[in-house]
């Protein structure tokens, strides 16, 4: 007698509903282990994509110059030293000097209050160039940049972030009017679009901008700088000008071998490695428990069909009597154990779907699926249902029919 998928199948969906309880404890395994690779698998190709997105608004090909050493973690660069050696000086011979570059905004930044009326607000307050708006993506919503003409004569103008106009103004229209940076009264000539926060762990949204001449001179009264923005051409390596622009620095400073820097050059890829390596690391748990739960999964599958089996001697044995064989006897069993197992990694995929919506609403993660995780999903739960149904499936061809019928 020949038996279709179609039979095997039936029979399989029958014997899940007579004993769905014990059923549906066996597909628990393979629910919680397919929902975790699932839902990881997708969550964390989010966070990479925003992070590229994030690396991306932050500008293009860019590398770092910072006075001091800086350390970096989960929450971007953090300072670990300071410096005051950096000097304006030396940024623009970097420019002048090193090839590659595109262009280069040396800054001053420090945190001072900004003030108008009777409102204020702490802000990052960042003494820079024009060309930083541009290496930086900075774009206006309303007003003007402040220009090198300013720059040069050390004029009071600022381009204040989103966040700062929202508090002092609160949607007024502040161009022309004077805030006190610091008790400086200070021009806004501009504001710039909403940013957010930056893989560095600044709130972009609560910076004002002003001439970096100003900032030394008027504000802050030093002669040095805290470091300075890079633009590097395409398809020059940032690795390979990381070394050439720490090389150069360190001569023309005439540092000895056994001197420190007393400065950082790095990119943004080195403030995220961070990030990435917890993402890796939360990779490797997830995996492992995933395993553990898959092996659970399929020894709940393997005692329920055996268990099972032992139960139906009798259908067992009425087949074998009317024809089946005991190949069929093996197919039928087996296919009972892969349905488990192809239920728990469907559920599994449903649940973890479910997660993904749920993290990616309320983690503000951008939604993706990755579609990797849920096709390895479904196979590894196709193969658990194959090796935990073998053996229950061989030993079902064991029981002779006359033995059974009349035992």
């Amino acid at each position: 007698m020949k038996y279709t998928l179609a039979f095997y199948l039936r029979i399989a969906f029958q014997n899940l509903i007579v004993h769905k309880g014990r059923m549906i404890l066996a597909l628990l395994g393979i629910l919680f282990a397919v929902m975790s690779l699932v839902a990881f698998g997708n969550i964390s190709n989010g966070l990479k994509k925003q992070i590229d997105s994030e690396i991306g608004k932050f500008g293009k090909n860019l590398i770092i110059l910072r006075s001091g050493y800086m350390r970096f973690t989960g929450r971007g660069a953090m300072p670990f030293g300071d410096s005051k050696n950096l000097k304006l000086e030396t940024v623009q011979r970097i420019g002048e000097s090193v090839p590659g570059i595109v262009q280069i905004a040396p800054f001053y930044d420090v945190s001072y209050p900004a003030r108008y009326e009777e409102k204020t607000v702490t802000a990052g307050v960042v003494g820079t160039t024009e060309a930083m708006f541009q290496i930086r993506n900075l774009d206006l919503l309303m007003g003007t940049y402040f220009t090198e003409d300013d720059n040069v004569n050390g004029r009071k103008k600022a381009v204040v972030g989103y966040k700062v106009f929202e508090n002092l103004f609160q949607q007024e229209n502040p161009i022309g009017k004077y805030i006190l940076v610091y008790r400086v009264p200070t021009e806004v000539i501009g504001v710039l679009k909403e940013k957010g926060t930056d893989l560095a762990g600044q709130d972009q949204d609560l910076q004002v901008y002003v001439p970096l001449t100003s900032i030394m001179r008027r504000y802050s009264n030093v002669d040095f700088i805290k470091g300075a923005y890079i633009q590097i051409q395409d398809k020059i390596p940032l690795t390979d000008m990381k070394q050439i622009l720490q090389s150069f620095i360190r001569t023309i400073r005439n540092m000895k071998p056994e001197q420190k820097d007393d400065f950082s050059v790095f990119t943004m890829e080195d403030i995220v490695k961070t990030q990435e390596q917890g993402i890796r690391l939360v990779s490797i748990l997830t995996v492992i428990a995933s395993i553990v739960s898959f092996l659970i999964g399929g020894l709940g599958i393997f005692a329920i069909m055996l268990l099972s089996i032992s139960e139906r001697k009798l259908e067992i044995g009425i087949r074998r009597v009317v024809g089946s064989k005991k190949r069929d006897i093996i197919l039928q069993f087996l296919t009972e154990s892969v349905v488990v197992a192809l239920m728990g990694g469907a559920l599994g995929i449903l649940v973890g779907f479910i997660i993904t919506v749920f993290v990616s609403y309320f983690g503000n993660v951008p939604f993706s699926l990755y579609l990797e995780n849920i096709v390895v999903s479904l196979l590894i739960s196709t193969l658990v249902g194959i090796l935990a149904g073998i053996y229950p499936a061989v030993q079902g061809t064991k029981y002779e029919p006359v033995a059974v019928l009349y035992g």
